[in-house]
């Protein structure tokens, strides 16, 4: 099976910036999810910056993942949370969310970790950080999961280029920092896709 994109909006970033680069992106490669990272927001220019975009991404049929409050993704009409918190949280959320919503589980701080959120069936597992230098262990603990386990992995390579993607046999590559801050973003993320043999 071949690697699927999941994108990372950038930190703070406001729809007035985002969306023409949003739109050119998805024209462009077929992405399976979109995370707005809660990072950089005060509560009301995040819901601003959701509103915006997730009828947009959902319309080129790409998932917009939250942080936050479970009540959130509702009120929005996101399709679903991503928890960087404990196992309790990751739980709470699954029993908030499932089965008409995505759980994603994110901060796995080690492999016993990586296996007690699984346990509890979040839809994936998020590896490394949303920005920043991609971390050895991180993809280390992705390639370990996806060579194991049933739900998929998800490896995050924030300052990845065509010259050094690379999904480490995890379903779902998450691309961000590097692709936004590209004078194309469009163009940059083709070229990826071709480097992984990503469907247009």
């Amino acid at each position: 099976m071949n690697v699927q994109f999941f994108l990372v909006a950038p930190p703070g970033t406001e729809p007035a910036q985002f969306m023409s680069p949003l739109k050119s992106v998805l024209a462009t490669a077929a992405v399976s999810a979109l995370l707005l990272p809660r990072e950089g927001h005060t509560d009301a220019s995040y819901k601003v910056l959701a509103k915006a975009v997730i009828p947009v991404a959902q319309a080129a049929n790409c998932a917009v993942l939250i942080e936050g409050e479970a009540g959130l993704v509702k009120a929005l009409g996101a399709d679903g949370l991503q928890v960087s918190g404990d196992i309790g949280e990751v739980k709470a959320a699954i029993a908030a969310l499932k089965p008409h919503h995505v759980v994603g589980a994110a901060s796995i701080a080690s492999r016993h970790d990586a296996m007690s959120k699984g346990e509890l069936g979040p839809d994936y597992l998020f590896f490394g950080p949303t920005s920043g230098i991609r971390d050895p262990e991180q993809r280390e603990m992705a390639r370990w999961w996806a060579e194991i386990f049933e739900i998929p992995a998800v490896l995050s390579d924030p300052l990845a280029n065509a010259e050094t993607a690379a999904s480490e046999g995890a379903e779902f590559i998450a691309l961000g920092e590097s692709l936004w801050a590209a004078s194309d973003p469009a163009a940059m993320l083709a070229k990826i896709a071709e480097a992984l043999k990503v469907a247009a």
